[in-house]
């Protein structure tokens, strides 16, 4: 199992990436970053089911999550998306708290980022 470096994305957040980013990339590189992320096949497993070598696989996945992060990078939407969920679950928090003010407040300040 390869180790993940501090610079590497989460599998949750790569998951979150490709529901937003899927579509911008080619469809090889998101039907082997689906089939990986979405389906949890290996890269034999994808490589047999794609007729192309293992090798072609990690390299499509390597090529796709570089470009999976380059729009994040421009983009934000996934970021925004984790943020705004954050806050909702926030307000809900206050409102189990008795503190509707405070969840007005909250969700003001979402009202205001759409």
């Amino acid at each position: 199992m390869q180790q993940q470096s501090a610079s590497d994305p989460e599998y949750s957040q790569i998951v979150l990436w490709l529901d937003f980013y899927s579509q911008l990339l080619t469809p090889r590189t998101r039907e082997v970053l689906e089939l990986h992320y979405n389906e949890d096949m290996s890269l034999s497993e994808i490589a047999e089911h794609l007729s192309i070598s293992r090798q072609g696989v990690h390299d499509k996945i390597k090529q796709g999550l570089v470009h999976l992060a380059e729009y994040e990078q421009l983009l934000g939407l996934s970021t925004r998306y984790v943020a705004q969920k954050k806050q909702i679950e926030n307000a809900l928090i206050a409102l189990d708290a008795s503190e509707p003010q405070i969840a007005r407040d909250i969700l003001s300040q979402l009202h205001e980022t759409l």
